[in-house]
């Protein structure tokens, strides 16, 4: 996943278009278990245009809540996220990728999953169409673990579906 998001990052042009505000309703499923789930509300931030092709464009701010099953029998979790995003955005809609962190309420311990620790690195890549003027629709892939810093470091991969509005100053 990482080495996709790579090349995704790096197949970028140099120069992107101008960037937007951005408000992104997401709603996914976790790959390994079907009955989690996660609906997400975040806002993007436009940062200013660089030159450089590794500056992301946007800074993204947003929480989720998520219904996963949990051994000890809580099934709701809430997160708060900040991630970097790079966007390239085209006509008929838009290529990106992001990382940042995320701060889970509670760890996630079930057959399927082991993400032990409430702070986590996200990473995603995903593609979506231009459907109206200053709307479209996506699918992304993203990937969550905690790197390493506590084990077992499991992690979650979801499939998100993504509705975007453009606010265009």
């Amino acid at each position: 996943m990482r080495l996709l998001i790579a090349a995704l990052v790096l197949t970028l042009p140099a120069v992107s278009i101008a960037a937007d505000r951005q408000w992104i309703a997401a709603f996914g499923r976790a790959t390994e278990s079907q009955e989690t789930d996660i609906v997400r509300l975040t806002y993007r931030h436009p940062l200013a245009n660089s030159e450089a092709w590794w500056r992301p464009t946007h800074v993204q701010l947003g929480g989720s809540v998520w219904q996963v099953p949990d051994i000890r029998g809580s099934t709701r979790r809430l997160d708060l996220n900040a991630t970097a995003i790079w966007r390239n955005e085209r006509p008929w809609g838009y290529l990106e990728a992001g990382f940042g962190g995320y701060l889970l309420s509670k760890t996630i311990n079930n057959p399927d999953t082991r993400v032990p620790s409430a702070f986590e690195f996200g990473s995603h890549i995903g593609i979506g169409f231009a459907v109206a003027k200053n709307h479209a629709v996506g699918v992304a892939l993203q990937h969550l673990s905690n790197a390493g810093l506590k084990q077992p470091n499991g992690g979650i991969d979801l499939v998100l579906v993504q509705y975007t509005f453009t606010h265009r100053d």
